[in-house]
């Protein structure tokens, strides 16, 4: 019972030794393509409540520039491409998330959290919930990155990533026919 509620939080599988995997590419596409649409529910809502459209435009491009700017490419960059390089072999045995579910433990915190906190912002500050919005498609834009990057990665590996959930975070490749 433990385990199971372990699991659940964790996103990890109660059974065994087999690893709870998403499909790396996927998720981010998934959670991508989801936080731009909330992003642009926010900037319509935003709309709506009064904020002229230039000034919107204005705070929601702030937003997505301060985030992508803040982001650190770089780091990013070079510290993924190791992990990459230590991929290992699907295990037999291993569960692979549906869809729906590893999109649900993506969304946790950071878009269910900026989403709230934009809801507020629409009732307080319709002005701050643009610069929000804009924030939310900043981390849009950055999630499609990571999965133009993961595409790459599974070219050139030949196979589809998968990343365990959980403390671990391995790395695993099943080639094209397993995937």
């Amino acid at each position: 019972m433990v385990a199971e509620a372990e699991a659940d939080a964790t996103g990890t599988e109660a059974r065994g030794d087999a690893p709870a995997l998403v499909n790396a590419r996927v998720q981010a596409l998934l959670i991508g393509g989801l936080r731009l649409v909330l992003a642009v529910a926010a900037l319509g809502l935003s709309r709506a409540r009064g904020v002229d459209a230039g000034q919107a435009g204005l705070l929601f491009a702030l937003g997505g520039g301060l985030l992508l700017i803040a982001l650190p490419a770089s780091v990013t960059r070079r510290a993924g491409r190791p992990r990459v390089a230590e991929t290992r072999p699907l295990p037999g045995g291993a569960a692979v998330m549906p869809n729906r579910r590893a999109l649900a433990l993506a969304m946790y915190p950071s878009t269910i959290g900026l989403s709230a906190v934009t809801l507020v912002a629409l009732a307080v500050r319709p002005e701050l919930a643009a610069v929000l919005a804009g924030i939310l498609a900043g981390l849009g834009l950055a999630a499609l990155y990571s999965a133009g990057q993961l595409a790459l990665w599974e070219r050139e590996l030949g196979g589809r990533l998968y990343l365990e959930r959980g403390r671990a975070g391995r790395i695993f490749l099943a080639p094209r026919a397993q995937a």
